[in-house]
């Protein structure tokens, strides 16, 4: 259980004492999802995220008790954005989603989408993923629908490789783009905001004192998404959930 529980900015924010028990939070919460979904009898489509914070929720995942809880044949995986890297570069989101957690679990090679950085351009790679996303999503609303969409938030307040004042940030049409981004001086491949606001759930994964900041700009500062592109997350048929340990949320005013 969440040591708190409150709304905010329209989502539900869960905060853990500390990242043990914030990690089991989110593992609880996708564990939960995905029986609810299998035992429906319908495949869970799935976007991870990367960067480093969640490296122990991938871990626990694939650990007891809820490595033996998730049905994961009936998991697909996807990802919400990638380096321009070859897939065993350790800068790969699905490098570090394979190692900790994929090939650790019984989910068939058969139903992990990564993103197909690596042998052509990032432009190719992104026209690349969004046939395969039309071609394997379920679609609601004229757009491919994820059931679990999980995000991380960096400190200047981007989310999977939406950045500040990037065209990328307006896309209307297109799945996927991608966007050479020159705060990283590194081509990104990214879903873009319709596909990542039309998922079932869409789970925020934070921890640490170093993101306080940026955490409290998203969900209580002025409305300005150019500048914090993590603001444009919201849900037009879904859920919004923040899973924060107590240092991500030390910023945050309680009701």
């Amino acid at each position: 259980m969440p040591t708190e529980r409150f709304h905010l900015a329209g989502a539900e924010i869960l905060v853990g004492a500390d990242v043990e028990e914030t990690v089991r939070i989110a593992a609880g919460q996708f564990a939960a999802l995905t029986r609810k979904i299998a035992a429906e009898g319908r495949a869970v489509n799935v976007a991870l995220s990367g960067g480093n914070t969640p490296r122990p929720l991938f871990q626990a995942l694939a650990a007891d008790p809820f490595a033996g809880l998730i049905p994961w044949d009936s998991l697909q995986f996807f990802w919400g954005d990638e380096r321009n890297v070859p897939p065993g570069s350790p800068d790969s989101n699905y490098s570090m989603a394979r190692e900790l957690l994929l090939s650790k679990v019984p989910v068939p090679q058969a139903n992990i989408h990564r993103i197909p950085t690596g042998n052509g351009t990032a432009i190719e790679a992104a026209d690349l993923y969004e046939r395969t996303l039309r071609e394997l999503v379920p679609r609601s609303g004229g757009l491919p629908r994820f059931d679990y969409n999980l995000l991380g938030l960096g400190l200047n307040g981007h989310t999977a490789s939406l950045f500040p004042g990037r065209p990328s940030l307006h896309e209307q049409q297109r799945l996927v783009v991608a966007d050479h981004v020159d705060q990283v001086n590194s081509w990104r491949v990214t879903l873009t905001p319709p596909v990542l606001n039309n998922a079932a759930q869409i789970t925020f994964f934070v921890l640490g004192e170093e993101k306080a900041d940026a955490v409290k700009k998203v969900l209580e500062g002025s409305r300005d998404h150019e500048r914090i592109p993590a603001q444009l997350i919201a849900p037009r048929d879904g859920t919004l959930t923040w899973i924060l340990d107590s240092a991500a949320a030390s910023q945050l005013t309680r009701a």
